[in-house]
């Protein structure tokens, strides 16, 4: 039988180390505890059960081939099937809990071939063994010329992805080429020095994008599309007396300030994930969402990078959106442009709407300064308003007010009696052009205060499929968060609410499915439940606990009372209260947060997430911060009949 020379060094492996696994005895004695941890108010987490049987090695994390992101240290788990068997990795002895899970952070070992590495897996009882190679991908190696040569990375000189430029804003180039080289960017006639960057091998150029341009395109090196004129850019790399070349090629166009393109901002068709009429924009090209723009919103478009453009908001604000939530308007539309006259308030039994007519459908940005006030930005208006009529039928709103700011910018401020419960937008747009606004501000629900739930319709999302991830043992995050999410929508039930279980099978569902369903359900309050992971690189001890998140600061006061209905009910680390970007809590129409009660991959964690009675522990944790809630909602309309 012939072997590779990984297969020769794994059987050279096996050989040494059943030797010490024979001077060690059996089994490994399980981890000293020690004292609890900071941030735990004492740990209720039942005990691993103990598992007999046959060695079986399994690695759940790293999956066979998956690439990890970190090149230094990193955590593998998996199972070896048994709790009374001894487990090396790598030369390193690890810890097996008593239903055979481990959890190791490890050194990552040096590639094999190319990126691929593995871990090479030997576990022992007795005169049973079993060994496993499990190999999986290094991050990605940076291309590297041959010692003693001139080279340029062939990444670096990929070509660019169109770039859409104004006059005056900074255009720049980095390439990757032999540290301490000489490095120049041909452009036309002119040549320019690329200066290296405190990352050696790291070279960078900027320029005015207009005076670029004008230098780099000429004739014979632009194709004059319509769309953005390839520029063909050389790049030399010189170092004694060796010379590598590549060749740059940079889609641009110059935009006119004066006349800027236009366009719709539209929901594509068949959304991934679902629908939710909103579209999301961002402060910078990558980072997260926040603005959040009604379907039918017209734009002012200043930039592009590849498939994200750029929203001119006001001439020093500017957002980002992807290329397939816009529609492109002909050359010469006319930028978004309103007089904000005259405003209504209407009051209906769950909700005031605010109407009023636009020449074009605005950006529209909302804020929360406090729990009784909102703040509505219109860009590109200009207020011309007289009268704004509060609504009949009950007070409702203590104040509204309006200024005028630089920028063609037209901010509302409306201050309620009541607390703000949720808000949403909508355009309705007309042939000409010309557009309704619909902003609806939902009231709180009438709260008993002797038994806060009843009555009340809570939305219950397990979190995941699609993705989710797996514990030592295979346990799949999706199938607890659905046992916690029956057990809530039952304690909700005998509480007197009405629970929405958004998900009840092990169907994969969209994100804004999932809110959208709250929604057309007419739920008050929406609450995700997950269990948590890390990323790559981080060491797991110390850093698992319980957490929440919120988006909106109306939801704010919900997850820090359900994350300390958490806390006392799990008493795991107490993790906070985050600020979260998370797709289901960007939902504004009612409070929205996401649960992260427990970690999937620490092994006791997912132990006892496989039992009912922890199960129940995090249900009643959520029932109990929701139920805190709502008294404190209470509370504030008996101080606020």
């Amino acid at each position: 039988m012939k072997f590779s020379l990984c297969e020769r060094q794994f059987s050279l492996f096996v050989a040494a180390f059943i030797t010490q696994l024979a001077a060690c005895g059996g089994t490994t004695p399980g981890p000293d505890l020690g004292p609890v941890p900071p941030g735990i108010i004492e740990s209720v987490l039942p005990p691993i059960p103990s598992v007999r049987g046959p060695i079986r090695l399994t690695v759940e994390y790293p999956d066979s081939l998956q690439r990890i992101t970190v090149s230094d240290s990193n955590f593998v788990f998996g199972t070896v099937g048994t709790g009374d068997a001894t487990l090396i990795i790598n030369g390193h002895f690890v810890d097996v809990n008593p239903n055979g899970s481990f959890l190791a952070f490890l050194p990552v070992p040096e590639a094999e071939a190319g990126d691929t590495a593995s871990y090479q897996l030997l576990a022992r009882r007795g005169d049973e063994v079993d060994t496993l190679r499990h190999p999986f991908l290094l991050p990605e190696i940076p291309f590297k010329g041959e010692p003693g040569t001139v080279w340029i990375d062939p990444a670096s000189l990929d070509d660019l992805p169109i770039r859409w430029a104004i006059p005056g804003e900074l255009l720049e180039f980095t390439v990757r080429a032999t540290p301490a080289a000489e490095v120049w960017l041909d452009a036309g006639s002119e040549r320019y020095s690329m200066i290296e960057t405190e990352v050696a091998g790291v070279y960078r150029f900027a320029m005015e994008a207009e005076a670029f341009y004008r230098v780099a395109c000429a004739p014979e090196d632009c194709t004059w599309s319509t769309e953005a004129d390839s520029l063909r850019l050389g790049v030399r790399a010189i170092l004694t007396d060796s010379t590598a070349r590549g060749t740059i090629v940079a889609p641009l166009r110059i935009l006119d300030p004066s006349n800027l393109p236009a366009a719709v901002l539209r929901e594509p068709d068949e959304p991934a994930g679902g629908a939710d009429g909103l579209i999301n924009a961002r402060p910078a090209l990558t980072g997260p969402y926040r603005w959040l723009l009604a379907n039918g919103t017209r734009v002012t478009l200043d930039g592009r990078v590849g498939n994200r453009w750029r929203i001119r908001l006001t001439p020093e604000l500017e957002a980002w959106v992807l290329e397939d939530d816009l529609e492109l308007l002909p050359q010469g539309s006319s930028q978004p442009r309103s007089k904000v006259g005259d405003l209504r308030f209407e009051v209906l039994p769950d909700r005031l709407v605010m109407r009023a007519s636009f020449a074009a459908a605005l950006p529209i940005s909302v804020s929360e300064p406090d729990d009784h006030t909102l703040e509505l930005t219109m860009f590109g208006a200009t207020g011309v308003t007289n009268r704004i009529r509060e609504g009949a039928g009950g007070r409702l709103i203590d104040r509204v007010e309006w200024e005028q700011l630089p920028g063609e910018r037209y901010r509302l401020r409306i201050h309620f009696v009541e607390r703000v419960w949720g808000y949403r937008s909508s355009w309705t747009v007309l042939p000409t052009g010309r557009a309704h606004l619909q902003f609806e501000i939902r009231r709180p629900p009438a709260i008993d205060s002797v038994s806060p739930l009843r009555g009340r319709r809570i939305a219950i999302d397990p979190g995941h499929p699609g993705a989710g991830a797996h514990g030592p043992t295979g346990y799949y995050e999706g199938d607890a968060n659905l046992a916690i999410g029956r057990i809530l929508a039952r304690l909700v039930r005998e509480a007197g609410g009405e629970p929405v279980l958004i998900r009840d099978d092990t169907l994969s569902m969209g994100l804004y499915e999932r809110t959208q369903l709250a929604i057309e359900a007419r739920a008050e309050i929406f609450v995700s439940i997950h269990n948590n992971a890390l990323p790559d690189g981080l060491r797991p001890v110390g850093r698992e606990g319980t957490s929440a998140y919120y988006y909106h600061p109306h939801s704010h006061s919900l997850a820090v009372a359900v994350q300390q209905g958490m806390l006392s009910s799990l008493r795991l680390r107490d993790l906070g209260v985050f600020w979260g970007d998370l797709a289901v809590t960007r939902m504004s129409w009612m409070p929205a947060i996401l649960t992260e009660g427990a970690f999937m991959m620490i092994p006791s964690h997912e132990a006892a997430l496989r039992t009912s009675r922890f199960q129940e522990r995090y249900a009643r944790g959520i029932l109990n911060g929701i139920e805190e809630f709502l008294r404190e909602v209470a509370w504030d309309q008996g101080s606020h009949p």
